[in-house]
């Protein structure tokens, strides 16, 4: 294999496709980019045998072929290089690996590297998917969906159901859930047209997290179920992942149907005060103490024996006196992903789940349960 490539352009898709590579990974299969040059192009994968990603850039393919190398050599080598142009090129040696060159494809620069690499088919790559299977969607439309309920997915919880975003369609319309066990976020829109799909569907907060990179940047994305893996793909990436199986809990019976008090708030006057106490917040869990008594909001945190935090915010409230404990980043989180200026609160008492509303935006509500006082 020996190929010329656009120093640039070969560094942002090696950027594109090495998210999904474990930082745990070292010196395995799993650690590798496959590289394949064939006609005009040069196809870049990775996987973490969960999770596929694969793209491709423009190339002068001398000499077709294709090699696994490492991600993390391959782009340290990439970003310290300044020549508009490189030749990356492949040496066949005795065993099973091979060594890569990289120069200066012009010859200006006296610069040669050289990065040892593995056979290319340890990697399955995303193979060509049938068209049929998939459907268009609005980037920004799914994009603000995924940054107003991703935030509530579990990290790495044994209930591995909470590990991934409920994806539901329901003919025009597609609702997002996250949940954590501790918190919920829903919201609703409307696509220009429904999905090939039917199915409710888990993907794991990996591929939320790569597909809203992918679709960042561009007007429009794709999506589907290929043999029951989510596939998506935009801005020449593609993305291929397998879904988490399992059912997803009954997530309306959290959502209270009726709540006795509720007020609104300002936004920003509101985070800039949580983030004040809670710089006197115990670890680990950062609790906040919001009491709301007539036309007034305390919020409260303190490490015992060490510090406290008190501030008052006048509001519009004439309900019942109510104390309610929250861990402090699950609100934070929250109101960095509600777009109105005001946040609309609903609640009963101090035990019961609390609502969070944006009235800008009638499709998304979010509910967190309070922590015990």
């Amino acid at each position: 294999m020996k190929i010329k490539v656009n120093t640039s352009e070969f560094l942002k898709a090696i950027h594109s496709v090495e998210g999904v590579i474990s930082a745990r990974e070292i010196k395995s299969v799993l650690s590798n980019l496959k590289i394949e040059a064939e006609g005009k192009e040069v196809f870049l994968s990775a996987t973490d045998l969960e999770i596929s990603i694969k793209t491709s850039v423009p190339a002068e393919v001398i000499q077709a072929g294709s090699i696994s190398l490492p991600a993390k050599q391959l782009s340290s080598f990439f970003k310290t290089i300044h020549f508009e142009e490189t030749t990356l090129s492949l040496e066949e040696s005795d065993g099973e690996s091979s060594i890569a060159y990289i120069t200066d494809a012009s010859g200006k620069n006296d610069y040669k590297s050289k990065i040892s690499g593995m056979d290319a088919e340890e990697i399955k790559t995303i193979s060509k998917v049938n068209s049929s299977q998939i459907s268009s969607f609005p980037s920004t439309l799914i994009n603000d969906m995924i940054r107003k309920t991703s935030y509530a997915i579990a990290h790495e919880d044994q209930r591995f159901i909470f590990n991934g975003l409920y994806m539901i369609p329901d003919g025009n319309k597609l609702i997002f859930v996250g949940t954590d066990g501790r918190r919920l976020c829903k919201i609703e829109r409307t696509l220009p047209s429904p999905l090939q799909f039917k199915e409710s569907i888990i993907v794991p907060a990996k591929a939320i997290r790569e597909i809203s990179k992918m679709i960042a940047t561009s007007e429009t994305g794709n999506i589907g179920l290929i043999d029951s893996q989510i596939y998506a793909s935009a801005n020449n990436i593609e993305l291929l992942c397998k879904l988490i199986e399992g059912n997803f809990p009954n997530y309306e019976q959290v959502i209270p149907k009726s709540t006795k008090f509720a007020t609104s708030i300002s936004k920003d006057e509101f985070q800039v005060s949580l983030r004040q106490v809670m710089t006197a917040a115990e670890e680990p869990s950062r609790q906040v103490r919001l009491t709301f008594t007539k036309n007034n909001l305390n919020l409260f945190a303190q490490t015992f024996g060490a510090s406290e935090a008190s501030i008052n915010k006048p509001i519009e409230y004439t309900g019942d006196e109510v104390t309610i404990a929250f861990k402090g980043e699950y609100l934070m989180d929250i109101f960095r992903s509600i777009d109105d200026n005001e946040v609309k609160i609903e609640f009963s008492d101090s035990s019961s789940p609390v609502i969070f509303k944006d009235p800008s935006d009638p499709e998304f509500i979010s509910v967190i349960m309070p922590m015990k006082l």
